[in-house]
């Protein structure tokens, strides 16, 4: 019988609403501060703003990656590159996938929350709670196909009822096999702010 194997690699992107002129190189400033912090161990600063449809602005710690992303998300009207603010795992993750999963959704809830809190952050910014794409980073350990889908959806969906209620979100999985397992989740109602979400995922 297959299990979920040991995920570390869970990434978590949240929509944000963007006006084209948005100056994204705000984001050099806060991240450069940031990277001077203890405690995180943070390891680079890496700046893709010349690279379309792709992880732009990026903070690197051992244990996760931060930032504005333009890649393309999951579902038909994210496919051709989808803004938003990404925090990507790469270790550290423990206990079952829900555990981890919560993980992940609080560490990038309480980062999003700090940066939109920063008075250098863009401005006509708005992180767009209610749209979110959650991806499994490791095609190798968690391909996407049924039998994945099937361990995997049923956890997603209990941390994603959590966050946005029980009937209050629709979730649609990445249909093409070749890319990672993924999945689209988008809110139904009033979306909590990150202080009540984060008290309902806690």
């Amino acid at each position: 019988m297959t299990t979920v194997p040991d995920l570390q690699k869970i990434n978590v992107k949240f929509g944000i609403d963007a006006p084209a002129d948005a100056d994204w190189d705000a984001l050099l400033n806060i991240f450069s501060r940031w990277r001077l912090e203890e405690g995180e161990e943070i390891l680079d600063l890496a700046d893709y703003s010349h690279v379309p449809e792709a992880p732009s602005i990026i903070l690197v710690s051992k244990r996760w990656q931060l930032g504005v992303d333009f890649s393309r998300g999951t579902g038909e009207d994210r496919a051709g590159g989808w803004a938003g603010l990404l925090y990507a795992s790469r270790k550290g993750l423990e206990g079952d996938l829900g555990a981890r999963l919560r993980s992940v959704l609080v560490s990038a809830l309480e980062k999003f929350q700090r940066l939109a809190g920063e008075k250098e952050f863009p401005r006509g910014v708005t992180i767009l709670y209610g749209e979110l794409d959650i991806a499994f980073n490791d095609r190798l350990l968690v391909p996407n196909n049924d039998e994945m889908d099937a361990l995997v959806r049923p956890t997603a969906e209990e941390v994603l009822a959590a966050l946005y209620g029980d009937e209050g979100y629709s979730v649609e999985r990445e249909d093409d096999p070749g890319r990672r397992l993924a999945y689209c989740a988008r809110a139904a109602g009033p979306v909590l702010e990150p202080a009540a979400a984060l008290s309902r995922l806690g």
